[in-house]
């Protein structure tokens, strides 16, 4: 009796070793293509700060082809929700990776990115098991540059106020006369 026991545990524990390495067998290989681009400015941000912040952009995009041709208003729900499904689907796992880290991010579905604020390096390198991931680039800040407002100077080559020469004066207004001619009034 004994015997017919561990003959049946040794089968069925072959069986499912076969059915284990057939699910293995199935799922895709880590290849080439699925390499993170990671410029080399942020990796030496990283490496001289240790805590820097980048944008995750991701494989995942919408097909806005299969959207039907209807009213803008329509059309416009449409791309935004195939837009949104897109991001929500390709982010999901990097979204809970930084979640559970306690990493400041922020989500934008219209072109599929995280902006993570900050983050260690340990975090920044656990990106790299991520193969939705297309490229990892350093978080631009946006520069505003005030160009200060300078109005044309006038005769006597100071500036003039903004609400001067807002009507031509006598003498500068240029008229057509009755033979073709322009003459000044």
């Amino acid at each position: 009796m004994p015997f017919e026991w561990t003959k049946k545990f040794f089968l069925m524990s072959f069986f499912c070793f076969l059915a284990l390495l057939d699910f293995l067998w199935a799922l895709p290989l880590p290849s080439r293509a699925a390499t993170i681009e990671i410029e080399q400015e942020l990796q030496e941000q990283m490496e001289a700060d240790e805590t820097t912040g980048y944008v995750i952009y991701f494989r995942g995009q919408a097909n806005l082809a299969e959207i039907p041709k209807t009213e803008w208003q329509q059309q416009s729900k449409l791309v935004n929700k195939a837009l949104q499904e897109a991001a929500n689907q390709s982010q999901a796992r990097v979204r809970s990776y930084l979640f559970n880290r306690r990493i400041p991010f922020r989500s934008l579905w219209v072109d599929n990115v995280i902006i993570v604020d900050r983050s260690d390096r340990d975090t920044f390198e656990g990106l790299a098991s991520f193969p939705e991931i297309k490229a990892v680039r350093p978080r631009q800040e946006p520069k505003v540059v005030k160009q200060p407002v300078s109005q044309p100077p006038n005769k006597e080559g100071a500036p003039t106020d903004s609400t001067e020469d807002k009507e031509p004066k006598s003498g500068s207004e240029p008229v057509i006369n009755k033979e073709g001619g322009a003459e000044t009034r």
